[in-house]
């Protein structure tokens, strides 16, 4: 099946079992999962499993909704860059495969049409489907025998008039989807035939031609208009001159280069007066793709879970043009990059078209396909013709960040049945390429059925879905409304919630159902060591169930989410932790979501500092020993701060901290005893901190006496 005749839009059926035995290289895979079921259907109060692509799990290919420059055969069950073929055109997959549909050697069909209302006709996308057009035109259909592999059949380029005056030029543009390295490009004119004037038509190359190549996708090169781009109708090299000439007396041009990526390449001939004949163009090269792409088709998992972490192995390495071995090279520039998102529905997509006052209406995939695309802008907005084609953001995540590392916490939403993924492996080195043996998601059935947290100031509604907004660095009191439906009351449920609040969040109320809860009778506040404040219930919950914390805290970024999750401590219950989500959890409030907002426009990176003793005496009677130097930071994911105590004379006394710290409040002690016994007098606190803006710096004076 060829890539681009692969649904991406269907939900895919239950993964295969996993095979028995492993190689070597996927026995860390097999010990991972043992006992862990692949299949993607989660039983109501099964185990936490894995969904495995890849390895011993379901083939990358079925599993592949849209994939190129990527292939799984050279080493069963891997994903990784295509080695290129050397000698072969990489134009054209094969020797007049298909004259009316060419192929290049990605698989993909080469398209005639340069600008998006062409290709949305045809439903191709551009950087995936390799296009192909003469001179500024949106469109030529006769570029296809260029790329047929056919050596007979001619295009035309130019040619005299009848007065041997016209010396037009014309020229051709190439744009293969994915960069590929390229080290020589070649075009001929027919090798047999005569023309009408008497001339064999391999005598008819043309006398003169420019050759350019390029790989950034300009906006001229991309979009329909390049006369409106540029300013200008004329001819538009590219970045880098392959080859050029007024003097061409060879059928054949084969033009040699340096071994570079390439997207785009660019033929123009004419300029001088004598007939030039074109039958085909083509390309060489070795090593690897740039990149490859891989999306997904949408899996269900056959009900709503929660999302553990991801894994994968992946391996980086590096052939040797000279004797063409291949060897490990953990320093070979190829990146990885792998994305996700969870939705609602089998479709991640959401389809418009125009209505009678020319309003975009949603429709369903088979309407939107049944209408025509516009053919420019003059049919655009047009009543039933198809409109536009988005991420269907109202059901589905939008594309997490890139995953950092193999272990990371999965970023999409938890309770969804359908979920996606997509691989993106680029290098920087045609010798050099990347394996991804397999690639793993954790799930579990959910704790509850849904879970919605809203945050807001009590007694204040404010507008619908408006996020709140309190000063930066100010104690402020918020409600923290959480709501848990059950339906399914086999569902282990939760005995623990877990709210990302910054350090310092005090809870001074904890309402459930409408009472009042007892601090050590109906929760108890445990223990943590990553900054949460970690509630533990008696009991666990399986039932639907109000909650509202009331929290003190103080926001020291511009903006931050109040998220959490939801656990279950009892050894026997093996889930994962189920995410909060923002949403509609109480009639009480309207902000129906969990983003706080800081206010001030300009904000200091150090705030103020304050000291618990201006006055230390350290003199070993447990009175003013030591002083907290309390300061807050602002707007920072983290930064160098350090900690210092002066003399007047600018000598420093001690480094009471150095390290990185994040935004929220820090108390660092001070007890005056530090590098050495220090006399009396008054000395200066400097707290400093580095960031991208600069040393942000506060000092405040203390004073210690015996």
């Amino acid at each position: 099946m060829r890539p681009d005749s692969i649904n991406a839009n269907h939900a895919d059926a239950c993964g295969r079992k996993m095979e028995a035995g492993a190689t070597r290289r996927h026995r860390w895979l097999l010990a991972m999962l043992a006992g862990a079921a692949l299949c993607g259907t989660v039983g109501a109060q099964s185990l936490t499993s894995s969904w495995v692509v890849g390895g011993h799990g379901e083939s990358w290919s079925s599993t592949a909704g849209k994939w190129i420059a990527f292939e799984d055969t050279t080493q069963p069950g891997t994903l990784r860059l295509p080695r290129l073929p050397e000698g072969m055109n990489l134009l054209g997959d094969r020797l007049r495969a298909d004259i009316n549909t060419p192929r290049n050697m990605l698989g993909y069909k080469w398209i005639t049409k340069r600008g998006r209302y062409g290709m949305a006709v045809d439903t191709v996308t551009i950087g995936w489907h390799p296009r192909t057009w003469q001179g500024g035109a949106a469109e030529a259909t006769g570029m296809r025998t260029l790329l047929d592999g056919d050596e007979i059949t001619a295009t035309w380029i130019y040619g005299p008039t009848a007065t041997q005056t016209r010396t037009d030029v014309t020229w051709f543009t190439f744009d293969l989807g994915v960069p590929i390295p390229i080290d020589s490009i070649l075009f001929m004119p027919p090798q047999y035939g005569m023309h009408s004037n008497g001339q064999l038509y391999r005598a008819m190359s043309p006398e003169a031609y420019e050759v350019t190549r390029g790989t950034e996708p300009l906006d001229w090169l991309i979009f329909d208009d390049e006369t409106t781009s540029t300013g200008s109708a004329r001819y538009h090299p590219l970045k880098e001159v392959v080859g050029s000439t007024y003097s061409n007396n060879a059928s054949i041009v084969g033009l040699p280069c340096r071994l570079r990526f390439t997207r785009f390449i660019r033929l123009r001939f004419g300029g001088v007066r004598s007939t030039g004949v074109l039958a085909e163009v083509k390309a060489f090269g070795r090593g690897y793709p740039q990149e490859g792409r891989y999306i997904s088709k949408v899996h269900s998992f056959g009900q709503p879970v929660s999302l553990g972490k991801v894994t994968w192995h992946f391996t980086r390495y590096r052939l040797d043009p000279v004797n063409g071995r291949i060897s490990e090279d953990p320093t070979a520039p190829v990146a990885l990059a792998i994305r996700s998102r969870s939705g609602d529905d089998a479709d991640p997509q959401a389809y418009y078209k125009y209505d009678e006052l020319g309003r975009q209406l949603e429709v369903d995939a088979a309407t939107y396909y049944g209408a025509d695309a516009p053919r420019g802008a003059y049919e655009e907005g047009l009543p039933d013709f198809r409109a536009a084609l988005t991420d269907d953001i109202g059901h589905w995540n939008t594309w997490s960040a890139v995953y950092e590392e193999s272990g990371d916490e999965i970023r999409s939403s938890d309770g969804r049945q359908y979920f996606q993924f997509r691989v993106e492996m680029t290098t920087q080195d045609p010798m050099a390429f990347g394996v991804l043996d397999s690639l793993a998601f954790e799930v579990s059935p959910l704790l509850a059925d849904s879970v919605l947290a809203e945050v807001s100031l009590p007694d204040q509604q404010g507008a619908v879905g408006a996020a709140v907004e309190v000063p930066l660095g100010i104690d402020t009191l918020f409600a923290y409304d959480l709501r848990t439906v059950v339906k399914d009351t086999r569902k282990p449920g939760f005995d623990t919630i877990e709210l990302d609040v910054p350090a310092g969040t005090r809870l001074e109320e904890l309402i459930i159902d409408g009472r009042s809860a007892t601090a050590g009778v109906d929760y108890s506040v445990l223990p943590s060591s990553d900054g949460r404040l970690r509630l533990g219930l008696p009991t666990a919950v399986r039932r639907t169930t109000q909650f509202r914390a009331m929290l003190r805290l103080a926001a020291y970024q511009r903006s931050m989410f109040l998220g959490g999750q939801l656990a279950n401590r009892t050894a026997s219950v093996s889930y994962l932790p189920q995410s909060i989500e923002g949403g509609d959890a109480t009639a009480a409030a309207n902000t129906n979501g969990i983003q706080v907002v800081g206010t001030q426009v300009k904000v200091a990176v150090v705030g103020d500092v304050r000291l618990t003793s201006p006055v230390v005496t350290p003199n070993g009677d447990g009175v003013n020993d030591q002083t907290a130097i309390a300061f807050d930071l602002f707007g920072i994911e983290s930064a160098p701060v350090t900690v210092e105590v002066f003399d007047l004379a600018g000598t420093l006394i001690d480094q009471v901290y150095k390290g990185a710290l994040g935004a929220g409040r820090h108390e660092p002690l001070w007890p005056a005893t530090g590098r050495r016994a220090v006399p009396p007098g008054v000395y200066l606190v400097r707290i400093q901190a580095d960031v991208d803006d600069g040393t942000f710096t506060r000092v405040v004076p203390i004073a210690v006496a015996y």
